[in-house]
């Protein structure tokens, strides 16, 4: 006799897995966690009177899911059996939704049905920017997702509107992450055709999907300053315009070979890293740095075709925090802000190289080589 004890719901979160307790008559089972055919922990148990305790499969697990955002959601099997042809054999399956952070939610499936995958669903977008929401469907739930934002005309007079983005009349035909990007330019343009203006500056944008809510304050003052990409704590990309002062600093490292009377350098190895002290922070922005610091991968654009509003995650360049200073305060009495050091991981110096498209035309004039 072999059975399983594990509770599991329609969806778990892998920072709430609790231990694996088996239940046997045998001397021993032999026991395996899977996904998706890959083994995660394997090994033969020894039963202690009749019960066995598999502990801490939550680190597991969320080390094989972390910075892969093919697999935040992903099916787990466990299977414990006696003897080498299984002839007492038993298996479960269950689904886990990565989550890095203990949440204070007893049901996340009821929470799944009325948030995105985000702490954070308000907070502060620049101009030309994007935004992305992703969230967890459930079978036959409808997945209409709609946008609605507040304007200034024109005629410098507040307006709004609203529209379906997608999935109007449509249902989900499995439990599943989906995910939606919305180009704040596009919204404009969306917009303007509606109601046949010229121009305006947008102020706000809400966007709904079913009872979940998330709302992006358009704020000028962000404006061209280049966002840091990273998973959040559900392993979903979010980014962060953080307005701050950058101060870079190369090393080298090196040592001196004297020969007669020449000397010269050798084992030489340099590095640049950035020192990044923030403005202040609003609260919403304090809980997204907390998890872009301690996040299994943050990003930055680099090169000349990534531009800095980039939707592709995988396209950007993987850097490394290797220093932080975060003390973030409930008062009003200090502003919060918060100091780091970045580098690239890769190892090459980089450089942003200057560009200097359309300077001359197909008649060229030697005077200004």
């Amino acid at each position: 006799m072999i059975r399983i004890g594990f509770y599991t719901s329609d969806v778990n979160l892998s920072s709430n897995l609790p231990d694996i307790s088996i239940f046997t008559d045998h001397d021993f089972v032999d026991f395996r966690l899977a996904c998706y055919g890959s083994t995660l922990l394997e090994g033969r148990y020894y039963a202690l009177n009749g019960f066995v305790s598999i502990s801490d499969i939550s680190s597991l697990i969320e080390s094989y899911l972390a910075g892969n955002t093919d697999l935040n959601l992903s099916e787990f099997s466990i299977e414990a059996y006696f003897g080498d042809i299984k002839t007492d054999y038993t298996s479960l399956q269950f689904s886990v939704l990565y989550c890095d952070r203990s949440l204070d939610i007893s049901f996340p499936e009821v929470w799944l049905k009325e948030n995105f995958l985000t702490l954070t669903p308000i907070r502060r977008l620049a101009p030309h920017s994007f935004l992305n929401v992703s969230w967890y469907a459930t079978e036959k739930e409808g997945i209409m997702f709609r946008v609605f934002c507040t304007f200034i005309n024109d005629k410098g007079q507040r307006d709004t509107y609203q529209y379906a983005h997608s999935g109007n009349g449509l249902i989900a035909h499995i439990n599943g992450i989906l995910t939606e990007y919305v180009r704040l330019d596009d919204i404009c343009d969306k917009v303007a055709a509606a109601k046949k203006i010229d121009s305006l500056t947008l102020q706000s944008v809400t966007v709904r999907c079913g009872n979940r809510s998330a709302t992006f304050l358009i704020d000028p003052a962000l404006a061209d300053i280049e966002p840091f990409y990273y998973l959040n704590c559900f392993g979903v990309p979010e980014h962060l315009s953080l307005s701050r002062i950058t101060t870079e600093k190369v090393k080298a490292d090196r040592s001196i070979a004297s020969l007669g009377k020449s000397s010269q350098f050798y084992d030489i190895q340099t590095s640049k890293t950035y020192e990044v002290e923030s403005a202040q922070l609003t609260s919403d922005e304090c809980l997204q740095v907390e998890q872009m610091l301690t996040s299994p991968s943050v990003r930055v654009p680099f090169g000349e075709y990534n531009s800095i509003y980039e939707t592709d995650f995988d396209a950007l360049i993987p850097i490394l925090i290797s220093e932080l200073t975060s003390e973030l305060s409930d008062t009003d009495e200090k502003p919060n802000k918060i100091k780091f050091t970045w580098r690239y991981a890769e190892n090459t110096l980089k450089v942003h190289t200057p560009q200097t498209p359309g300077i001359f035309n197909d008649k060229f004039n030697p005077v200004f080589s």
